[in-house]
Parts: structure tokens; C-alpha cells; sequence
């Protein structure tokens, strides 16, 4: 049951980290980099716990702990995470290396283990597969275990709390009429995910008062899978709600800083971040570059490819389109493949080819995509639609 249980959280970690990087028209901005890392740390540490729990650690003694330093992680990524999607930041600042010194010290806090001979490690671990127990018990690092636990709760629960407070407070803050529905949305998506974090705080809680309390993580009962069945819901909610709703990762590139001068005498700087309204120059810069170098016949084509030819953001790119084309980025493209097909076969161009081959140079990949895309925007096959265009002509 538990196995069952953390492999569902592992491959809903893998799935967000899809939508996040690896899916068609994925925007892969700081942020999304930022929530990868967490799942894919968040996986390893579920990976490394499976095979403690089933006994098969003993094959490979060498990654035990190897997951333990990243406890301190997680709760850094997320508050990290909220925090690039308010404020729409690019990347990490060295402001935010002070946040890594929990993970840092844990890392140093296990080193005599991970230097210990691989057979005396063996000879823990199979300790340790025999009765989990002991995972808690014995004291891997030169913090016992029980004090890593009230440790790891408590820095998770400061960071929860600040979470909480950057949601709450740029909700005040920052209301706007031309762009309220995306902040209502992202407010509501990091409101899910911050309880998802309150999740897994709940999980941490009862797993230190076992250790701490009870001096044991596995006593009979449902206790065993509740916090297991947190993280895993946790896990299933986050994934679910951004594979069904895929606008939120555009995030607010609405938000934009200038430069106001704070101190004349030295000269210095401060940026203050305001709501950009008109985005008219951008759009004319897409539909020039769509309608004059005809991007859309290259069959690879990305968002990321339009950002650097007309020099304006991924992220903008994707929120103008989703919100003034109203269509996702792959559609809006498909549709300008389909008008140059369709005036193609207008100007008697197409007498010598087929449909199909027609499409594939206009930068369709497969006959399946090609109908796909021509059924979502006139709701018939393209031989339905030139049958009935050759029909007016002739009328």
C-alpha cells in the first residue's frame, strides 16, 4: 500500500517537471526551473525512502542520507519559487545564498557517513532495511537525528509563514482592472500550492513527534500512511491543476521595474515594479514578424525562437497571446499555416499538389496535426472546406 502510494507521488513530481520543461511550448522561465528542482529533489528523497522501506538500500548503500541535506531544501524552493512568480524575476540573487546555509550545513553534517568505507555503510544499511526504525534512531551525522527532525520542521514552518505573508501582502497590494483576472488566477494557484506546502508541514510535524516523542516512525495503524498520503495528495493536486490550467505559467510579465533615484549624492538606484497596461508595441512587433518573415513555416518553431527574433520575453509573448489572441501559442501559429494555405489554394497555387503535401510546407509536421488544427478553427476537414469554397466559386 505505502509503495503504491509514494510511486504515485514520484510520477506526479516527474509529470509537473514535464509541464514545467520538457512539454511543447513550455515558456522554462526562473520560476518554473525553480518548482522543477523542487519536484525533482522532492522525487529523489520519495526514491530514496522506497527503497528503504522495501530493502533494496542494501544494493546500493552508497545513496543513503544522500537525500537527507535536501530537507532543508524544499522549503527554501518554494518560498523562493512564490516569490520569482509575484515579482517576476529572472534569476537568483546573491542575497538568496544565505538561504542555502541550512542545506549547506546538513551536507557538512553528514559527511562522516558519506566518508565512511562503503562496507561498514553496508552494515548500517542492512541495520536499517531490517528495521526502519532505525533510520531515525541512529545517528548518521554529529546532530542526533531526533534534533535534525525538530530542525527541519521548524525551518519549514518559517518559511511556510513567509510564504503565506508574500501572497497576502501582494494581494493587497496590487489590484488592477486591466489585469485582474491574472492575478486572481496566479493568486489562486499560489494559494494551492502554499497548502500543499501546509501539507507537508502537517506530514513533518507527526513524523517528529514520532521520532521525537515515540522514538519511532512506524507504529501500527493508519499513522503509518498519513503522511505519505499528504504528499502524495499534495503532489496530485499541484500537477492536476497545472496540467488543466496552463495560463498560470505565464505567470504577471506585466510586472515591470523602473528605475527611480533614491540618493542623489551617491548617485543610487532603487527599482519600484508597476502594472504595464499598453502592450500595442509588442503586438505589432509579433503580427510584423508573423506577417512579413512568415516564421510559422519552420516546423520547429518555439516561443523562445519569436522572443529572440523581435526581442521581447517568452513570458510576454505567451500572456499576449493567451490574453489578447485568446489561444495558446501552438494554435495562434497553426492558424497562420492555415491562412497561407488557404490563400495559397485562392491564388490557384495548389493545382499540381495535394492538400497534404501543401501543409507540410507551410510547417505542419504530420497529416494528424495539419486536420487537428484545420478542424479546431472551421470545424470540418480541409477536403470539406475547399469542396465547399470551390462550390461558392462556382455559384
Amino acid at each position: 500500500m505505502i509503495e503504491v502510494i509514494y510511486l504515485g507521488s514520484v510520477f506526479c513530481a516527474l509529470l509537473t517537471v514535464y509541464v514545467l520543461l520538457l512539454k511543447e511550448g513550455a515558456l522554462r522561465s526562473y520560476a518554473d526551473y525553480l518548482l522543477s528542482v523542487f519536484f525533482l529533489f522532492e522525487a529523489w528523497a520519495v526514491i530514496v525512502y522506497l527503497l528503504i522501506y522495501s530493502g533494496w538500500i542494501v544494493e546500493v548503500p552508497h545513496i543513503y542520507k544522500t537525500a537527507a541535506p535536501f530537507n532543508f531544501l524544499f522549503p527554501v524552493l518554494t518560498y523562493l519559487y512564490v516569490r520569482a512568480v509575484l515579482y517576476n524575476e529572472k534569476r537568483f540573487s546573491n542575497n538568496d545564498i544565505w538561504h542555502l546555509i541550512p542545506f549547506l550545513f546538513f551536507i557538512i553534517n553528514y559527511l562522516p557517513f558519506y566518508l565512511l568505507p562503503i562496507n561498514v555503510k553496508r552494515l548500517i544499511v542492512v541495520a536499517a532495511s531490517k528495521d526502519i526504525n532505525l533510520t531515525y534512531k541512529y545517528n548518521s551525522g554529529i546532530i542526533p537525528e531526533s534534533y535534525t527532525y525538530i530542525f527541519r520542521t521548524l525551518q519549514t514552518l518559517i518559511y511556510l509563514i513567509f510564504q503565506w505573508r508574500l501572497i497576502i501582502k501582494y494581494n493587497k497590494e496590487n489590484s488592477n482592472t486591466l489585469v485582474e483576472n491574472q492575478i486572481k488566477a496566479i493568486i489562486k494557484w499560489l494559494k494551492i500550492f502554499t497548502w500543499a506546502s501546509t501539507f507537508f508541514v502537517i506530514a513533518f510535524v507527526l513524523l517528529t513527534i514520532l521520532v521525537v516523542i515515540f522514538n519511532t516512525i512506524f507504529i501500527s495503524g493508519f499513522v503509518n500512511y498519513f503522511p505519505g498520503l499528504l504528499i502524495s495528495a499534495s503532489f496530485l493536486v499541484i500537477s492536476s491543476y497545472l496540467v488543466t490550467h496552463p495560463s498560470i505559467l505565464d505567470g504577471l510579465p506585466f510586472i515591470k521595474y523602473k528605475d527611480v533615484e533614491r540618493n542623489v549624492l551617491n548617485e543610487d538606484v532603487a527599482k519600484l515594479p508597476f502594472i504595464e497596461e499598453d502592450y500595442t508595441y509588442e503586438i505589432n512587433k509579433i503580427d510584423d514578424y508573423f506577417y512579413n518573415e512568415l516564421p510559422f513555416l519552420n516546423k520547429n518553431l518555439t516561443i523562445g525562437h519569436v522572443s529572440i527574433a523581435i526581442q521581447v520575453s517568452i513570458r510576454e509573448i505567451s500572456y499576449i497571446i493567451n490574453n489578447h489572441y485568446k489561444c495558446r501559442f501552438n494554435d495562434f501559429v497553426n492558424k497562420y499555416r492555415i491562412e497561407y494555405l488557404i490563400t495559397r489554394y485562392q491564388n490557384h497555387q495548389l493545382n499540381h499538389y495535394t492538400i497534404e503535401s501543401i501543409a507540410f510546407d507551410a510547417g505542419f509536421k504530420s497529416r494528424s496535426t495539419f486536420y487537428n488544427a484545420f478542424n479546431k478553427i472551421y470545424k470540418m476537414t480541409p477536403s470539406e472546406y475547399f469542396t465547399s469554397l470551390n462550390n461558392n466559386q462556382e455559384a
